[in-house]
C-alpha cells in the first residue's frame, strides 16, 4: 500500500513539474495565444474586449499561458495516468499503455479544437445576438477567457471520457456487462452533462452531446472485443 502511494506521489509530481516548466514556457508565447483565443470574437465588430481592474489583463496572460502549459504537459499527465495503472496488467498486456497515452492525447486536442472552432463561436452567436441598437456588448476580458477556457478543456476532457471507459474495461476494472446495464442511463446524462456546460441554446447542447454520444457508442462497440478473456 505504502509503495503505491508513494509512486503515485512521485507520479504526480512529476506531473506537476513538467506542467510548471511548460506554464513558464507558454507565457513567453501568451500574446500571440491571446490573439488567437480572441479570434471567434472578430467577427463582431461591435464587440470590444477591456479590463477592469489593473492586474486583469496580466492574470488573462498567466490564465493562457496555463491552459497552453497544460496543453503541452498533457502527453506526461496522461502517459502517468495510464502508467499508474500498468502494474494491473499482465507483461502481454502492457503494449496498450502507449496506444492510451497517444488516443488519450489525440482526443483530448480534438475535443479542445471541435470547442473553439465550433462550440465557443455558437455559444457567443447565441449570447451576443440580444444585443440591440442601444445594449452593444462591452466585455471585460477576464469572464472572457473564463468562458473560453471552460468550454475548451471541459470538452477536452469529455471527449476522453469514452476512451478511459475503454481503458478500464480492459484493465478488468470496470466490467463491461456493468456499463451495457447502464447504457441508457449513461446516454441521458450525457444529454444532461451537455445542457449544464452550454449556453442555453439545443444547437451548442447537441454539438456537445453529439459526439460524445458517438465516441460512448464507440467505446461500447470496442467494448466487449477489448474486455479480458476470463470476463
Amino acid at each position: 500500500m505504502i509503495a503505491h502511494l508513494e509512486e503515485l506521489r512521485r507520479r504526480i509530481l512529476t506531473c506537476l513539474t513538467v506542467f510548471l516548466l511548460a506554464w513558464i514556457g507558454c507565457y513567453f508565447f501568451s500574446r500571440p495565444l491571446i490573439e488567437a483565443l480572441i479570434l471567434p470574437l472578430r467577427r463582431y465588430e461591435d464587440a470590444q474586449l477591456v479590463f477592469q481592474t489593473p492586474y486583469e489583463a496580466f492574470m488573462v496572460h498567466l490564465n493562457v499561458s496555463a491552459m497552453a502549459g497544460f496543453m503541452v504537459s498533457s502527453p506526461v499527465f496522461f502517459a502517468q495516468v495510464w502508467g499508474f495503472l500498468m502494474p494491473a496488467l499482465y507483461p502481454s498486456e502492457r503494449k496498450i499503455i502507449l496506444p492510451l497515452v497517444i488516443f488519450s492525447v489525440l482526443l483530448f486536442a480534438a475535443g479542445f479544437l471541435f470547442a473553439y472552432l465550433a462550440v465557443v463561436p455558437v455559444g457567443l452567436h447565441f449570447f451576443l445576438g440580444f444585443q440591440t441598437d442601444s445594449l452593444k456588448p462591452l466585455l471585460a476580458i477576464g469572464p472572457y477567457f473564463s468562458f473560453l477556457v471552460w468550454m475548451t478543456l471541459l470538452c477536452g476532457f469529455m471527449f476522453d471520457f469514452p476512451l478511459m471507459l475503454l481503458g478500464l474495461i480492459r484493465l478488468g476494472v470496470l466490467p463491461y456487462k456493468a456499463l451495457k446495464a447502464i447504457r441508457k442511463h449513461v446516454v441521458v446524462g450525457i444529454f444532461i452533462l451537455a445542457a449544464v456546460i452550454t449556453p442555453p441554446d439545443p444547437v451548442s447542447q447537441i454539438m456537445v452531446a453529439g459526439p460524445l454520444w458517438f465516441l460512448f457508442e464507440a467505446c461500447m462497440l470496442l467494448g466487449k472485443w477489448v474486455q479480458p478473456k476470463s470476463v
